[in-house]
Order: structure tokens, then sequence, then C-alpha cells
């Protein structure tokens, strides 16, 4: 029988970094400080928003950054915009969009739902004080419920 761990959001994030090492473009040379600030808050929303980095994850990670976070939407496209993240979207095959893309769809109004129904926005860029609080706590504090 494996153990759960309940574990910190800086430990979700290590993990997060280290499964997803080969794909993650920001953490290479030649990134704007801008952007890797952008990313470690997107990549903190990832963790605690329980997202992959599929087309669904990256899709329903928007969606809760949109509607569950104190980013709103027009900073998070510039965030976007400024962290050049839009070529992402290029490392999907045809074959995994068409997988992805529909199921991302019929989602979004769960998603929106859920967010909407959250305690508190998350602070985007203001995460520092919650990086060693367990996941499970903060969910509970925000009420999160992930899939």
């Amino acid at each position: 029988m494996t153990e759960k761990r309940n574990i910190t959001l800086r430990q979700g994030l290590e993990k997060f970094y280290k499964e997803n090492e080969s794909h993650l473009s920001h953490s290479k040379k030649g990134v704007s400080s801008e952007a890797k600030t952008f990313f470690k808050s997107h990549d903190i929303a990832h963790v605690l928003f329980g997202c992959d980095i599929s087309l669904f994850g990256e899709g329903s990670v928007k969606i809760w950054t949109i509607f569950g976070t104190t980013s709103g939407f027009w900073k998070h496209i510039r965030g976007y915009k400024a962290a050049s993240a839009f070529e992402l979207s290029k490392n999907f095959s045809f074959a995994h969009f068409v997988n992805n893309i529909f199921k991302f769809l019929l989602s979004i109004p769960v998603l929106i739902i859920r967010a909407k129904r959250m305690y508190k926005p998350w602070p985007w860029s203001e995460f520092e004080p919650y990086l060693d609080t367990p996941i499970s706590d903060i969910r509970k504090e925000f009420n999160i419920h992930v899939t």
C-alpha cells in the first residue's frame, strides 16, 4: 500500500518541474525575467488546480486563471504574449489536439462554475506565503475542487 503524502505547494511545484522538465521552454536560457515571473505563477496554477500540460490541462489552467485568480483575462493574455507562451501550442500534434479539444470545450462551463464558487480568488503573483502550505489546505481555504 502506498502512503499518501500531503505535499506542500513548493513540493508540488518541484514535482511538476521534474515531471515536465523537457516540455518547459521557460526554464531554458534567454527567457526574460518578466516571462520567468509569469511562468512561475502559471506553473503554480497548474499544481494548485491539478492541471497537466496536455492541451486539455493548458486550456483548463487558463479557465481557472481567468475566473479563479487575481490575474483576470487581459492581464493573463498580456502575460502570455510577453512570455511568448503561444509558441507552446506548436508542441501539440494533430492527434493530441483532436483527442483533447472536445473534452476541453465541454469542460469549460464546469470549470467556470468551480472557479466562481471559490471563496476568494487565488493571488496570482502573491503566492509566496502559501509555498510551504499543504496543497490540500490551500484548496480547502479557497474552495478549489479539481477533477
